[in-house]
């Protein structure tokens, strides 16, 4: 089978969304089937060149888009999907099913073409689009309702729609009332990077010693995930467990305001930032962790806090949407409410506790298994053979 995914972000870029498209890939190509990525360029020091943004070691190939960066994001490039050999390009690799995972640049040009070639069109639905209207200087309520409209005009016009939870279907079905059928497909985690990370990379390059704690979170560092709330809990944490560390890994528009709220906190020498990692790097930094906090309020399919069970980390989170989904109460971790004394609570309960942080370490391995990236994509083939098949 041979699918085009569409996106408005892909590698270097890092991010959940891209996280998925790759997980996804690995796995569709791993099964014998093609996968073409069209996604916007990178372009800056901070990127790679051009020759390596043009190979990739998941898809069959990638194709870039020129782009320009986010007015209010700079390390965000916004790709211009216009090509006058799209079509031609997409009859000539015979694309049997075009998936898109942004309803908006790049999505837009998938639903077109879809239609041209008459193949079906899928859509991810990644993202809580609107509750990310902050990022948009205009008034928000508006902003909210104008995104909910497009996203119900947009859905309307495909085969199929994939949600990475049901609690995220749920909303689907709820908010757009579609005709459309909405499936629950959880991304994949990619096990084999944990069998070569250095458990010891993470304290020694981050000067942590080997005995103390480290709490870590790893996520973009921007107001939707509640990067703030994880300080002020630490900050509590820190007055029982002098000793411990707390990681921010991940990078984002908020690190260097919360690097000066942890020097006022007088807590600068015990937090920790790493900046942008690669997949290694990840698994390397969830091996060498105690803990795991999130206490993002808009995720939809919770892909960090599996990548953490994958470590075998317990997981102190918000009870929030996607997080849920992947994280069990009381048996791989705890679920709190939105609030800094509630996570700092049940943190210290897990460290305190070697026995509970033992408990949860092995249960939180077990589910993320549950997960690999072979069982997700074969599901996704089945549903694009359901679709074609009709």
């Amino acid at each position: 089978m041979k699918i085009a995914f569409y996106s408005d972000s892909y590698a270097p870029y890092v991010s959940g969304v891209v996280r998925s498209l790759q997980r996804f890939t690995k796995g569709l190509v791993q099964q014998g089937h093609e996968v073409y990525i069209f996604a916007p360029f990178y372009y800056g020091k901070k990127f790679r060149q051009e020759i390596e943004q043009q190979s990739d070691p998941y898809a069959t190939k990638v194709f870039r888009f020129y782009s320009v960066p986010a007015p209010t994001c700079p390390d965000y490039f916004l790709p211009i999907p216009v090509s006058l050999r799209a079509e031609k390009l997409l009859r000539r690799l015979n694309t049997d099913v075009i998936h898109t995972h942004s309803p908006f640049l790049t999505g837009q040009l998938g639903a077109i073409l879809a239609r041209r070639l008459g193949v079906p069109l899928f859509f991810t639905h990644h993202t809580v689009y609107h509750e990310y209207v902050h990022y948009v200087p205009a008034p928000h309520k508006a902003t909210k309702a104008v995104v909910i409209n497009f996203l119900k005009w947009y859905c309307r016009q495909c085969q199929h729609i994939i949600a990475p939870t049901e609690m995220t279907r749920q909303m689907i079905l709820d908010l757009y009332k579609l005709p459309t059928p909405v499936t629950t497909l959880p991304t994949g985690v990619d096990l084999d990077p944990y069998e070569t990370a250095d458990p010891t990379w993470l304290k020694s390059s981050l000067g942590i010693r080997p005995e103390q704690p480290v709490i870590l979170s790893l996520g973009r560092l921007s107001k939707e995930k509640s990067p703030g709330m994880l300080l002020q809990a630490f900050r509590i944490i820190h007055q029982h467990m002098p000793a411990a560390a707390f990681v921010f890994a991940g990078d984002g528009p908020l690190r260097e305001a919360l690097k000066r709220e942890a020097a006022a906190m007088e807590l600068g020498a015990h937090v920790h930032f790493t900046g942008p990692l690669d997949a290694n790097q990840v698994a390397a930094a969830y091996l060498g962790a105690d803990l795991f906090m999130f206490a993002s309020q808009t995720e939809t399919q919770g892909l960090v806090s599996l990548e953490a069970m994958a470590g075998g980390l317990p997981i102190v989170a918000v009870d929030a949407s996607g997080t849920n989904a992947v994280v069990v109460h009381g048996q791989t971790g705890f679920l709190t409410p939105p609030d800094p004394e509630a996570l700092a609570d049940a943190a210290l309960k897990v460290l305190q506790s070697p026995t509970l942080l033992e408990q949860f370490r092995r249960e939180a391995r077990q589910q993320a298994e549950q997960y690999s990236v072979t069982a997700t994509a074969g599901r996704l083939v089945e549903l694009y053979k359901s679709v074609i098949g009709r």
